[in-house]
């Protein structure tokens, strides 16, 4: 099995020139290049970047960038994922826009949203001197420190309402200072703004969902076999939908639930991004890490697995590009596949990349490497004035009238799985070895189909194999070799919370001890593995 050596590697990145806008950002007093994650969709969700005129059907995964505009249609709800796992969560029949994401020339974030319409709740997470604002109607509301606030701005009448923390609330009337479970509300309407504060509020079933959207994070950090490192966003996704391992000479791996014959970049679209090109917006909900860091590698005994990197940028897509007759490929960068892995590209019509239409697995072509011509970037772009990153849906916005009756309640909510005293004892940070999400079926572990809503997984889909949690990359945790070779180890869970956590900075190697079951990360460990520093490239949603 051959790999791409460190100066190839580095070529290619260098050739790719979408990543130089992320790279040498920081260069800059403030860049504006940073990314978030729309982590979460359910019903009709809309997407528009800046200067854009039509608006798109969100898909799950899609990035958000300044200036991009988030709208939900009547039974829509969707969530935002910040880099370091702040989030903005979007009831029914409301819009959101990004008027600010940049960071400083010290590295810190800066913030700064409009909410026009709707209700929504912002759980904001500093580092640092990050800065954090949301204008409602005529008001801005700006958080001191870790804070949980909801808005609800309907036909000019406004309420914010703190869970958490402590926000300021200034108008052209005057400032109001909230601090836990506290209400205020006003009028836009009429001449002189008057506050109305109160204390305590009413908890609905979308206070409940968010809530539950929270505890599904902890217990997935809690929870997992690897500690994070790098970006929050996107982490607690891996816990919930696969399995890390100790992957004999490369460290530390993971590997996704999917079905036989799957392959990593083969289920979502191609969104073209001015500055940074084809950008791969996956339809899976783990799909954001995976795909913007690290590498993707493959092994004839293990099937594919992914090795996180350093996190050193956010890439569009890693991958390689090929042309052939009537087609354009893509394989994952870094690979160069043994024998045994068959036709390693994965094709589509050149018209299906350019202008972004839906690759499902049932869809995809696939090619051998031989049957295409390798280039350093594809011979279009996408037809001029095109801004859409999904299915069409006009100049309007996804917000629509709601149908006569009672507001849609929140979508329901599945934590890590039917026993709630392991999820309280997980949530206590006190360590759990039986990972509780293999409990599950529908929603979290296990195989799964996309079905339904983008974003959103249906169906029995869990199915147990053995006495291991078994994924059909072929990975269990009670794997084993006869035959002297190096076995691969499924990590036991509740690393985290039991305190045994990898240097956030650095891949952690396995050392010498692949072959021993309780092989755990540790801070102590011993430096990376070649292959997994030569190959380092460089946070759910959860559901």
């Amino acid at each position: 099995m051959k790999f791409l050596s460190s100066g190839r590697f580095l070529t290619v990145c260098i050739a790719s020139l979408a990543c130089l806008p992320i790279l040498f950002a920081s260069e800059a007093p403030v860049s504006h290049a940073r990314v978030v994650r729309l982590s979460y969709v359910s019903g009709t969700v809309g997407v528009k970047r800046a200067g854009a005129a039509e608006w798109s059907k969100a898909l799950v995964n899609t990035p958000i960038q300044e200036g991009f505009e988030v709208s939900t249609a009547a039974g829509g709800f969707a969530e935002i994922e910040f880099e370091n796992g702040s989030t903005a969560r979007l009831g029914e029949l409301s819009r959101l826009t990004f008027d600010q994401l940049a960071l400083n020339a010290d590295g810190d974030k800066m913030n700064r949203m409009t909410f026009e319409e709707g209700y929504a709740t912002f759980h904001f997470l500093p580092e640092k001197h990050d800065t954090y604002s949301v204008k409602v109607a005529d008001a801005t509301v700006t958080p001191s420190g870790k804070s949980v606030f909801r808005t609800d701005v309907d036909k000019g009448h406004v309420r914010v309402e703190v869970f958490n923390g402590t926000v300021q609330v200034a108008a052209r009337s005057g400032s109001e200072k909230l601090g836990k479970d506290k209400t205020l509300e006003f009028d836009t309407s009429t001449a002189d703004v008057a506050f109305n504060t109160r204390r305590g509020m009413a908890r609905d079933s979308w206070d409940k969902w968010t809530e539950a959207r929270d505890s599904q994070a902890n217990l997935a950090l809690n929870d997992q076999a690897v500690a994070q490192r790098g970006p929050v966003y996107g982490w607690s996704d891996l816990d919930a939908y696969g399995e890390w391992a100790a992957v004999p000479g490369f460290g530390y791996g993971w590997s996704p639930y999917a079905p036989v014959g799957w392959s990593p970049y083969s289920m979502g679209m191609w969104g073209w991004y001015p500055g940074m090109g084809y950008t791969w917006i996956s339809s899976e909900p783990w799909g954001w890490l995976p795909y913007h860091y690290g590498l993707w590698n493959y092994s004839a005994e293990f099937g594919w697995f992914w090795i996180p990197g350093d996190f050193g940028f956010w890439s569009p897509a890693l991958v390689s590009w090929y042309t052939g007759p009537g087609w354009i490929g893509w394989m994952p960068l870094g690979l160069t596949p043994p024998p045994g892995l068959g036709r390693p590209l994965l094709t589509a019509s050149a018209t299906a990349v350019q202008t972004g239409q839906l690759i499902a697995a049932e869809s995809v072509g696939h090619a051998e490497i031989k049957e295409g011509t390798l280039t350093q970037h594809l011979p279009f772009e996408p037809p001029a004035g095109t801004t859409l990153m999904g299915p069409a849906m006009g100049t309007s916005s996804a917000m629509s009238k709601r149908a006569a009756g009672a507001p849609v309640p929140a979508p329901s909510s599945i934590l890590m799985g039917v026993d709630a005293g392991k999820e309280s004892a997980l949530l206590g940070g006190r360590p759990l070895r039986d990972a509780l999400r293999m409990r599950l079926g529908t929603t979290l572990g296990g195989r799964y189909k996309v079905d339904g809503t983008v974003g959103e997984f249906h169906g029995d889909a869990f199915q147990e194999e053995g006495k291991g949690a078994v994924s059909s990359r072929g990975w269990s945790s009670a794997d084993s070799r006869t035959d002297g070779q190096p076995k691969l180890n499924v990590l036991p869970h509740g690393q985290s919370a039991g305190g045994a956590r990898g240097d956030a900075g650095e891949v952690t190697s396995v050392g010498s001890d692949t072959g021993n079951p309780s092989a755990t990360p540790s801070a102590t460990s011993a430096t990376p593995s070649s292959h997994a520093a030569t190959n380092a490239g460089t946070t759910g949603g959860h559901h």
